[in-house]
This record gives C-alpha cells, sequence and structure tokens, in this order.
C-alpha cells in the first residue's frame, strides 16, 4: 500500500472511529443497549482497520478480523438503530421484526463455512440478503421520518442508501475508486445523527 493510500485509510477510519466515539458518549448502553451495541460495532471496525493499515495490513489474523468486522458493520449496525428506534417509539413486534432482519449474518456465516474461500464473492444468495436486509431497514427509516416529520431520521436513510446501494453505483457509474471515501463518509454521518435522534432529537 502506498504511503498516500495508507494516510487515507487512516483518515477514513479515523473519521469512523470519532463519528462512532461520538455515539458510544452521547448514547447510554443502559438506556439504548441497541443503538450502543451499534456503535461498539462501528468503533471496532475503525479501530482494527487502523490497526491493519499502521500495523502489519499482511498480517493474516488482522487481515481475517477485519474481514469479519466489515462484513458484520455492513449488516447488523442498521438494524440494531431501528430496534432502538422503535422500542423508543413502544412498537415492539416492529422492533422484533428488525431483530429477524439480523438472520441474514448468520445464514452469511454459514454459507463461508460450507464454500471455498474462492467463491464467494460469486455466491449470489449471500449478497441478495445482506441488499434485502439493507432495503427492508431504509424502507423503515423512510416510513419513521414521514411518520415523525424528522429530517435527522431521512438523513439517515439516505445514509444507509449511500453506504452499500448507493457507493457502489458511484462506483461503478460515475467515479471509478470513490466507493470507499462515500461508504465511509457516509457511515460516519450516519452514527452521528442516530446518536442525536435516539438521545431524543428530532
Amino acid at each position: 500500500m502506498s504511503d498516500n493510500r495508507k494516510f487515507m485509510m487512516c483518515a477514513y477510519n479515523g473519521l469512523l472511529c470519532a463519528a462512532t466515539g461520538f455515539g458510544l458518549i452521547k448514547i447510554g448502553p443502559s438506556e439504548h443497549p441497541y443503538a450502543f451495541a451499534a456503535c461498539v460495532i462501528g468503533f471496532a471496525r475503525g479501530v482494527i482497520n487502523l490497526v491493519t493499515t499502521l500495523v502489519n495490513e499482511d498480517d493474516e489474523t488482522l487481515r481475517e478480523l477485519s474481514w469479519i468486522v466489515g462484513h458484520v458493520m455492513d449488516v447488523v449496525p442498521l438494524p440494531l438503530i431501528n430496534v432502538s428506534l422503535y422500542l423508543k417509539a413502544e412498537s415492539n413486534n416492529i422492533a422484533l421484526a428488525h431483530g429477524l432482519f439480523l438472520l441474514p449474518l448468520g445464514v452469511t456465516w454459514l454459507l463461508r463455512k460450507l464454500r471455498n474461500e474462492g467463491d464467494f464473492e460469486e455466491f449470489g444468495t449471500v449478497p441478495t440478503l445482506k441488499i434485502l436486509t439493507i432495503l427492508g431497514n431504509i424502507t423503515s427509516l423512510v416510513f419513521l421520518a414521514i411518520n415523525d416529520s424528522s429530517w435527522i431520521l431521512g438523513g439517515m436513510a439516505a445514509l444507509a442508501f449511500m453506504t452499500e446501494i448507493g457507493a457502489n453505483y458511484c462506483n461503478d457509474h460515475l467515479i471509478y475508486d470513490s466507493a470507499m471515501p462515500i461508504c465511509y463518509f457516509s457511515w460516519s454521518a450516519f452514527y452521528i445523527l442516530a446518536a442525536l435522534v435516539v438521545t431524543g432529537e428530532k
């Protein structure tokens, strides 16, 4: 990895750590355990990627740990935030439904055990489940945003879209190699807005 790319990776992950650290400080673990857990996942990803970049990017253990946390980050934080928001609104049945959105993560792990390492990217079930999970949770955020007339929730829905689907579209059709910065900036802004809305901002 070039020095310039290493610097940019450190900057992206430092931004993610700062945003999730803000969430960890602002969100109480006892009052909002699901949202707090989502921030822990984001903070862990930022720290692990920083260590991997700065210490030894060729270390297999660090790379495997980064891979694991990266896939957890892709799927888990958004449903956790939604669970927290719907519990806050006393919509327990809907909160349970969002908890069930975490099932694709378990399926991902099962498929990973059954596949060869090189076949994962071409295995169509896992990406489909991931996209369905993301879209389902984005739809739920949009519903909450309209119902509560909340610009913060609307912004969170837009940012959640950009973290995966929007970033990949921009990379493939607009600006090459733009997926990573879009993804990191979107996640960082998402966590900041999530901390605000979970703690009472509209």
